[in-house]
């Protein structure tokens, strides 16, 4: 589909009788300019054509129509970039401050990062939202997880994901970004495939992309001439060093400086690394010209910025020298500080800051830090003793498999005791329980922000031979998962996971980790996979792990549903499930697993109710077992009794199950069911005979669904415009 198709598409949505939370001046101007004084025609699509014609024909029209559509959009994101010490590039800034899609290409330490980021933050306030991600960060070497690329932009510009599968992803993230004033960075593009798929020419939206190589390809991707950044003019790289160094350290030696800024091509980079050792020299007689003659003449960037690291790494002490070396072996692009410490031991802080102060080392997107490609290269070719490697390796994986394992029991509501493990599918040694050390930042934040190396790590665990801590590892990050969503870094995390399995001959964990793949793939809308991961994990089940049959049993039901979704048998879809959760229900109560049980009578009942069984569903209900610390299952036990007494027409019954669920859901902090809470609210509205309540509930979730580019719109549409009329 067509940008244009898209936007005409959108502005027809807009046009939805009863939708909340639309601007309405901006919606009766939108109303006038596409349908004049008429209404609203029943086809739809006939409508969409035509305002894709009349934009075709129409350069004014279609500028307008964008304005308008833009204009309905009333969520206020305010951009959040700090602002940074940044000098020159003003030409660039004010070309790059422009809507559209804008093409940066820079070697390493040219810049680009930082001028996307000034440029964000120069127009911070005619954005709604900002969104960055560093492309490296979600690459298996060649392969980009184009899925996770898309959701992490739309998580960042606070939109609800709609689905995982890939067509649903690219759907939303293709229509929630079209009627939003926002900016989009995407670093490190790498060819134009990457950035044909990623980087749409949203109307209002300033997309900034930077690439190190600018591939012919790409040139030709790009609507407009790509930027090409160099080094910084004279002004600026004057501006740069004076800040840095001050301006009477530089006025003792003008001609030096001169010099500098000539061999130093403009480089931010090298720049920064000369200001640094200026500093370490400040007070020698000459000392600009001294450097000015180490660093010598380069020759182009590349040259001269490999020179600049060789002088920077040659001022590191021997003992820095050493703890770079042995960075540069971490498992992974990037790291946290935190992490960094963990590996380096003791003199980690003390190297970062030197590091850092020297030029050699950056922050990227979200804090992680990263070498500068140069200093990462020369630092791997150092030596580093087998047993210092082996130490920071053993000591980095246990803190992780320590701090994941915290962070997994520490989310769970029975709290950081050996009763958290009840229940849990962990076929493994369990690891230590170990308290969540850090009050400052939630797990969930933790395992987000430190998922961007685990692969690395168990990638080189599983060559070492430690299957029980790839294991572990893998059982918490079931969290992240379930939470979070990455599926696709968790189903590479996995195949990690069954491969330790395998070597270490526990056909019950990785018959675990096979069903867990499974269900990543339904949820993708991967029937086919999904059926052949489940398979081998039914094959691999060890025939008297009566809990993990359970739970296989229920993701056979899941699959079943999404594979009735996909080709429209529904009906049969629900009877099969339905037989595999009574199947699992029957298990639950024979090994007396109260918490499996609770789950699955609820599930069993949800798809009851479904079928239009509702009495059956609700005499079900009553067998649930009510676990301690639990409201969340309870809240949702709740919601599915109001659905039933809706489908009978039990007004005040269903009344009741909903204030229920409100006060459990208040308790428990969940928001992700609210869409389905207030669905629920409209119908109960419904059948007591007051339209305008319903109308005003369905219009807020279509609101919702609107502003999210949810597939569900569509079908909230439906229901709007079968309502009788407003008196």
């Amino acid at each position: 589909m067509s940008m244009l198709e898209v936007v005409a598409s959108e502005a027809v949505r807009v046009l939805t009788p009863g939708i909340a939370g639309v601007a309405a001046g901006a919606l009766a101007r939108l109303r006038h300019l596409v349908l004049g004084g008429g209404s609203l025609p029943k086809d739809r699509d006939a409508l969409v054509a035509a305002v894709v014609r009349r934009s075709r024909d129409d350069a004014e029209f279609a500028a307008r129509l964008v304005q308008e559509l833009v204009a309905v959009e009333n969520v206020d994101m305010a951009a959040s970039v700090p602002p940074a010490f940044f000098v020159d590039r003003v030409e660039a800034r004010a070309r790059l401050c422009k809507p559209g899609l804008h093409l940066l290409a820079g070697a390493f330490g040219t810049g680009k990062t930082a001028l996307v980021r000034q440029v964000v933050h120069d127009i911070h306030d005619q954005i709604q939202g900002y969104a960055q991600v560093d492309l490296d960060d979600y690459r298996d070497g060649p392969v980009l997880r184009i899925v996770e690329v898309q959701q992490e932009i739309l998580r960042q510009l606070g939109v609800p994901l709609a689905g995982d599968s890939a067509a649903v992803v690219a759907d939303q993230y293709l229509r929630a970004l079209v009627h939003r004033r926002i900016a989009v960075v995407f670093d490190n593009v790498v060819g134009a495939e990457e950035a044909r798929v990623l980087a749409h020419g949203w109307p209002a939206a300033t997309v900034l992309i930077t690439t190190r190589v600018l591939t012919a390809e790409l040139r030709a991707w790009c609507p407009s001439e790509p930027m090409v950044l160099r080094g910084l003019d004279d002004d600026g790289a004057r501006e740069l060093l004076v800040a840095k160094c001050g301006a009477a350290v530089l006025a003792a030696e003008p001609a030096a400086v001169d010099a500098l800024i000539g061999v130093s091509a403009g480089i931010p980079a090298v720049l920064l690394q000369f200001s640094s050792r200026l500093q370490a020299r400040r007070g020698e007689p000459g000392v600009v010209a001294d450097l000015v003659r180490q660093l010598g003449d380069g020759g182009d960037g590349a040259g001269v910025l490999e020179t600049s690291v060789g002088r920077s790494l040659d001022g590191l002490s021997a003992a820095a020298v050493d703890d770079l070396a042995l960075l540069a072996r971490f498992p992974g692009d990037d790291f946290t500080r935190l992490s960094a410490t963990v590996w380096l031991g003791s003199s980690g802080d003390a190297l970062l800051d030197s590091l850092l102060e020297a030029g050699l080392l950056f922050h990227g997107v979200g804090g992680r830090l990263r070498l500068l490609w140069p200093v990462w290269r020369r630092a791997s070719a150092l030596p580093v003793g087998d047993a210092r490697h082996d130490e920071a390796f053993n000591r980095y994986l246990l803190w992780f498999r320590d701090m994941a394992g915290a962070a997994d029991l520490g989310m769970d509501p029975a709290g950081v005791t050996d009763r958290a493990r009840q229940g849990r599918l962990r076929r493994y040694p369990a690891p230590p329980v170990v308290a969540w050390p850090l009050p400052y930042l939630t797990p969930l934040d933790w395992l987000q922000g430190e998922s961007p190396g685990v692969i690395g790590l168990l990638a080189e665990a599983h060559r070492r031979g430690r299957h029980l801590e790839v294991l572990q590892i893998c059982g918490a990050l079931e969290a992240l998962l379930t939470s979070r969503g990455h599926h696709l870094l968790c189903a590479t995390v996995n195949t990690w996971g069954i491969a330790s399995a395998g070597a270490a001959g526990l056909p019950a964990a990785a018959s675990r980790l096979h069903s867990l793949q499974g269900r990543i793939s339904y949820l993708m809308g991967q029937v086919d996979r999904a059926d052949g991961e489940l398979r081998a994990a039914e094959e691999l089940r060890p025939p008297d792990d009566r809990q993990l049959a359970s739970s296989l049993l229920e993701f056979r039901a899941g699959w079943t549903l999404e594979q009735g979704r996909q080709n429209g048998t529904e009906k049969e879809a629900r009877l099969r499930a339905e037989e595999s959760l009574r199947a699992a229900v029957r298990i639950d109560r024979e090994a007396g697993d109260q918490r499996a049980l609770a789950l699955h009578l609820r599930m069993l009942a949800n798809v009851l109710t479904g079928a239009g069984r509702d009495r059956e569903a609700l005499a079900l209900l009553t067998t649930v077992p009510v676990l301690d610390g639990d409201a969340r299952n309870a809240a949702r036990v709740h919601t599915v009794r109001a659905k039933a007494y809706l489908g009978l027409g039990e007004a005040d019954a269903a009344a009741g199950e909903l204030r229920r669920v409100r006060v459990l859901i208040g308790a428990g902090g969940a928001t992700q069911y609210e869409i389905e809470i207030v669905d629920l609210e409209a119908r109960l509205e419904l059948l007591r005979g007051d339209v305008e309540a319903a109308r005003a509930r369905w219009g807020w979730i279509a609101g919702q669904y609107f502003r999210s580019g949810h597939p569900a719109f569509a079908h909230v549409a439906q229901r709007l415009s079968e309502l009788p009329p407003a008196p």
